[in-house]
């Protein structure tokens, strides 16, 4: 029997397994019914997890899903029906208020089980092992992707009508991963568990430990400055489980780097915790990371040719977008970044001044803006998301996000950029790249070719140096030479500083602000993204 726990396991399975059929579909068909291939049936809250769970069928095709407000046979709402075909199509037939649709197998960039959404008012049944108490959905939600047994979860409000399970949380699974039924239940919220979300946090510890010395077996003796960078060494070797620095004078060198004392045990656990005067110990957090969602890792898992000079080529950053307003004339103003097939991530700066969303116009996949034209397909835009805190772009908190009034399909020229999470802010990365159509010079104008530039991150110690007036805070992240001559300028605001991680392209920053262009101890200031993680995820899911 097909087993919807394999979600949890591996994405890999599904293109090992051939499937006859040979195109992406990505239509859904209202009020439609896909007669005969019927291979079995599944409860799920939504046409769209009904959709997932034929994707992760080894051999369904189709699916037709009735949903709640199914009225010819209450006793069917919520089946979900998988369907296959020798032939590959079967017919369509009219019927109200079904929903059909097609497997995403051929579709491999938009696979994703990750399902975040929740469901007032829906109870989703299973097996209960466990109940407990919870001050909101949010917590049980989390006790449910940090367990390792849960599949999906039920949450009964403050006002639930039955006392004595107000506020409680209800921990559930089943042999397929999916409810054996679910019903229409006032003052309950159901979920699933958001592991393959990869938000986890099972197993992880972040803390680092002042004044102890973790005991094992050393793998390694190298030299660190500071023991975050020590951790992210631990982290960054497999067989590394924990750490210990020594910040003491007679274990640093000339460059004021202090031994970072690698080691591992049998159970990953210290064989012995001792009192340690000055020393910092902590954990690798490899169980910490999150991985990039599957979009974003099978775009960056290809090798991306980055040739000489400073041209970019096509599809080299398909995550790059030219936003244009269109007031008396269409002219491009910004760069943003494609963070999923609906959402574009800019700086709040470009849009706080031009906050009505049908004065925008999104341009993605493009090289040359002299491409541009009236029969250019381009996406409008539904709704612009500053950040509440957002005053002007010195002060910080320089981020928007833009939503798309329709999705965008990915190709080639136009797919996600990884988004860091707040585990990977003390990732050292040493391949950076700015990317925009901004000025060359100071006094300069748009140039016509999408430009880049490979750029070196600075410290905030480094960056603040340089700009004794202004406070520079751990939301920012600077980049720039010191003898300047490279750098972010007019018109790239808002475009992504893209830096590559373990063969993985993270956005690691949004063009903000800076002391003119490219002038020599004046690096470029960009709004550090692993610090909104939460911020972005709670607006865009």
């Amino acid at each position: 029997m097909f087993r919807m726990i394999w979600i949890y396991r591996t994405f890999n399975f599904i293109f090992l397994l051939a499937s006859v059929y040979s195109e992406c579909v990505t239509q859904i068909y209202e009020n439609t019914y896909f007669q005969g291939g019927d291979l079995t049936t599944f409860y799920t809250p939504s046409a769209n997890y009904c959709q997932i769970v034929c994707t992760y069928h080894p051999t369904c095709l189709f699916f037709t899903y009735l949903p709640a407000t199914w009225t010819k046979d209450p006793a069917k709402r919520f089946s979900c029906y998988l369907k296959d075909s020798d032939t590959e199509t079967l017919p369509k037939v009219d019927m109200e208020g079904a929903i059909s649709g097609h497997s995403l197998k051929q579709c491999n960039i938009q696979i994703s089980a990750c399902s975040p959404d929740v469901h007032v008012g829906l109870d989703m049944e299973g097996k209960i092992y466990d109940i407990a108490t919870a001050d909101s959905y949010q917590e049980c939600q989390k006790r449910c992707t940090n367990d390792k047994h849960c599949h999906f979860f039920t949450y009964a409000s403050e006002t639930f009508h039955n006392a004595s399970f107000c506020k409680k949380c209800f921990l559930k699974h089943t042999s397929v991963g999916t409810p054996t039924n679910i019903k229409v239940l006032d003052e309950v919220v159901s979920g699933f568990s958001l592991k393959p979300c990869q938000l986890s946090e099972l197993a992880c510890n972040s803390r680092t430990y002042t004044h102890m010395d973790f005991l094992g077996d050393e793998l390694n003796v190298t030299y660190t400055k500071g023991h975050r960078a020590c951790q992210q060494v631990c982290t960054d070797m497999i067989r590394c489980q924990f750490f210990t620095y020594f910040p003491l004078q007679d274990s640093c060198n000339e460059e004021r780097k202090c031994e970072c004392h690698l080691r591992m045990s049998s159970d990953g656990s210290p064989v012995k915790i001792v009192h340690g005067p000055g020393r910092i110990s902590g954990y690798s957090l490899r169980l910490c990371k999150k991985k990039a969602s599957t979009v974003c890792m099978q775009h960056s898992a290809r090798t991306i040719r980055i040739v000489g000079g400073t041209d970019s080529s096509p599809g080299e950053w398909p995550w790059q977008v030219s936003l244009h307003v269109k007031l008396s004339r269409q002219r491009h103003l910004c760069g943003g970044s494609i963070i999923s097939n609906q959402w574009i991530l800019t700086a709040a700066h470009c849009v706080t001044s031009l906050a009505n969303p049908n004065s925008w116009r999104v341009y993605a996949g493009i090289l040359k803006q002299s491409e541009i034209n009236e029969d250019t397909p381009f996406f409008r835009v539904e709704e612009i998301i500053v950040h509440p805190q957002y005053k002007y772009a010195q002060a910080g908190y320089d981020i928007a996000l833009m939503k798309l009034a329709k999705p965008m399909n990915f190709t080639d020229l136009q797919l996600p950029i990884c988004l860091p999470s707040k585990e990977d802010t003390n990732i050292f990365y040493t391949d950076c790249w700015v990317i925009g159509w901004g000025y060359r010079k100071e006094k300069g104008r748009v140039q016509d070719i999408l430009q880049k530039a490979p750029i070196p991150l600075m410290s905030t110690e480094e960056c603040q140096a340089r700009y004794r007036k202004r406070r520079i805070g751990d939301k920012v992240i600077c980049a720039g030479y010191d003898e300047g001559g490279r750098d972010a300028c007019k018109g790239d605001s808002g475009g992504p500083l893209s830096c590559r991680h373990e063969e993985v392209w993270y956005l690691v920053g949004i063009t903000s602000w800076g002391e003119g262009c490219a002038r020599p101890w004046q690096p470029g200031v960009y709004t550090k993204v692993a610090e909104y993680s939460d911020w972005i995820l709670g607006k865009t899911t």
